[in-house]
């Protein structure tokens, strides 16, 4: 005995104009900037509640990236190759370390003559 295939129920039209806008809601979402920063946490809120858009995204916005590469690009801005050298002369870990590489120099250099 073979079994008919059975046919999928139609859609009604306001059934899928809620399936429509429940995927716009998701999409805006998931594909937002806030959402891109932190996309386990944008897939959390897409689907697992009820939030519109909006309230999700400001909920993204406020929360830290998942990759810390993305949260300090957020702090700090894009630094471009031809970015000028960071002066380091007032920086007095930097002298000292300077500091301590001439001494060593200096020490290695006094122990090789005798």
């Amino acid at each position: 005995m073979s079994k008919k295939p059975t046919v999928a129920a139609t859609v009604s039209g306001d059934r899928n104009a809620a399936i429509a806008s429940e995927r716009l809601r998701i999409a805006a979402i998931l594909e937002s900037p806030e959402g891109k920063r932190n996309p386990a946490m944008a897939q959390k809120l897409a689907l697992g509640s009820a939030l519109d858009a909006e309230t999700a995204r400001s909920i993204l916005a406020e929360a830290p990236a998942a990759n810390p590469y993305l949260q300090a690009m957020d702090l700090q801005g894009p630094i471009g190759v031809s970015a000028s050298t960071v002066d380091i002369a007032a920086d007095p870990k930097a002298a000292r370390l300077a500091e301590i590489e001439v001494g060593m120099k200096a020490f290695n250099a006094s122990r090789k003559k005798g």
